[in-house]
């Protein structure tokens, strides 16, 4: 991910959590402070002045706490974005693995944002889904239907029904109806995979 200019907020700060390092998949960006404001979540490298990246509400797809150590080393937020809506510049290299990852799936970008306090995280949470309760996706109405349906499965406190955080990493695992894992794995491109699994429990009837 290329870190841009971004103006440090002034306003509508709701948490400013500092040293939290960012990760684009699993490719640190640095050490910064991350700021969760009434519009957007931004992040701002400590190392490289005002460089860094913003992300508005109606771009976050999803976000958890993932406290999987197996899936990545430390306790993490874990956010999913919309790569079209979020404006995020990707290297060349980059930009060619998304496109070769999604195929005709909707382009998803995960980020990771690791702070040295742990006891953050679940601030963190909290305030992006106070931002996203206040920034609804205004212009498509599937996406808030398929919003509402996640946090029927997932429950409000971001968690799925087995109690374990959600990850971009252990979806197949998730303990969720046939219409929920449906929605996860469209969203992460996973679909051959359910497909797949469905095809599994027919032959087994």
């Amino acid at each position: 991910m290329i870190l841009t200019e971004v103006s440090q907020p002034t306003e509508g700060i709701k948490l400013a959590t500092t040293n939290v390092q960012a990760f684009f998949k699993i490719d640190s960006l640095g050490n910064g402070t991350l700021y969760i404001t009434d519009s957007a979540v931004i992040w701002i490298s400590s190392a490289a002045g005002t460089k860094g990246f913003s992300v508005a509400y109606p771009a976050i797809v999803l976000h958890a706490i993932s406290t999987d150590v197996s899936v990545f080393p430390s306790e993490h937020i874990f956010v999913m974005v919309d790569q079209r809506k979020s404006g995020l510049e990707l290297a060349a290299a980059e930009l060619e693995d998304e496109e070769s990852d999604d195929d005709e799936e909707e382009p998803a970008l995960e980020i990771r944002f690791v702070p040295d306090d742990k006891d953050s995280l679940s601030q963190i949470y909290h305030q992006i889904a106070v931002g996203q309760e206040e920034n609804p996706e205004e212009d498509d109405p599937m996406y808030d239907d398929e919003e509402e349906e996640m946090e029927e499965e997932m429950g409000d406190d971001g968690q799925g029904q087995s109690g374990q955080w959600f990850t971009a990493d252990n979806i197949d695992h998730m303990q969720m109806s046939e219409e929920g894992l449906a929605n996860m794995q469209r969203i992460f491109g996973r679909g051959d995979q359910h497909q797949h699994h469905h095809n599994e429990d027919e032959s087994m009837e």
